[in-house]
C-alpha cells in the first residue's frame, strides 16, 4: 500500500454515496494487501509520514457509518493487517492468513495501535502478531468468518447484502466501540445518547413492526 493508494481509499470512504448500506474492501485477486510500499521507505523518521498517512486511513474506515466488510484471501501484512482489523467484519478464505514483521524491521509499531490491540484481542494472539512477528492464519482468530479459498469477496458481499439498512441506532452503537476501542468514551454522554435514541422515530417504528408479528 502506498501513501497515494491510502489517500484514494480514504476519498472513496469519504464520498460514499447516501444509499450506501455496507462497504467491502478486498484485494486484488488472491492477495489482501503485502502491506507498505517499502519502496517509499526510507529507514529513518521520514517514515512518519506514512504513519501519519495510515493512521488517517484507519480512522476514516472505523469512521464509516454503515458496516464494513473485509474480504481477506492470501497475505495479509504489516500495515494491512491494522487495515482489517479496523473493519467491522473479517471473511477470510481458508489460505489467508496476517504478519505483522515490524520487529524484523527494526520497528516499534504504532504504539496507539498496539494498545488498541492489546485492548480488544487476546495478549497472546498481540504477543505472536506484533512481538514475535509470526504468521497467523485464517483460523487462528482474527477473522470473523472463515470460508473456502477464493469465495471470501462473495462471501463478504452475501454478509453485506443481508445486514440490516443501519440507522442512527447502529452508527451511534458503532460509535460507542470505538471509542470503548480507544478508552476515551464518555459515560454520561453515552447516556444522553441512550435517552434520545428511546424516544427516537425508529425505535418507535421498530416496536411497532415488532408488535404486529406476535
Amino acid at each position: 500500500m502506498s501513501r497515494r493508494v491510502l489517500a484514494l481509499l480514504r476519498a472513496d470512504l469519504a464520498t460514499l454515496p447516501g444509499e450506501t448500506t455496507a462497504v467491502v474492501l478486498s484485494g486484488d485477486g488472491d492477495v489482501f494487501s503485502a502491506g507498505a510500499d517499502l519502496r517509499e521507505l526510507t529507514g529513518t523518521r521520514a517514515d512518519l509520514a506514512f504513519d501519519e498517512e495510515l493512521a488517517a486511513t484507519i480512522e476514516a474506515v472505523r469512521a464509516v457509518p454503515v458496516p464494513v466488510v473485509a474480504a481477506i484471501e492470501g497475505p495479509c501484512l504489516g500495515a494491512a493487517v491494522e487495515l482489517a482489523l479496523a473493519c467491522d467484519l473479517r471473511i477470510a478464505g481458508a489460505g489467508a492468513w496476517f504478519r505483522v514483521p515490524a520487529v524484523d524491521l527494526g520497528l516499534l509499531y504504532r504504539p496507539e495501535t498496539i494498545a488498541r490491540l492489546h485492548r480488544t484481542l487476546p495478549r497472546d494472539i498481540v504477543t505472536r502478531l506484533v512481538l514475535l512477528g509470526q504468521r497467523l492464519d485464517a483460523d487462528d482468530g482474527l477473522a470473523s468468518e472463515v470460508v473456502a479459498s477464493g469465495q471470501a469477496v462473495a462471501r463478504a458481499h452475501a454478509v453485506a447484502e443481508k445486514l440490516p439498512v443501519p440507522g442512527p441506532a447502529f452508527r451511534q452503537t458503532k460509535a460507542l466501540l470505538a471509542e470503548l476501542d480507544d478508552a476515551v468514551w464518555d459515560t454520561g454522554r453515552w447516556e444522553r445518547v441512550r435517552l434520545e435514541l428511546l424516544d427516537s422515530d425508529e425505535r418507535r417504528q421498530a416496536i411497532s413492526r415488532r408488535g404486529a408479528f406476535r
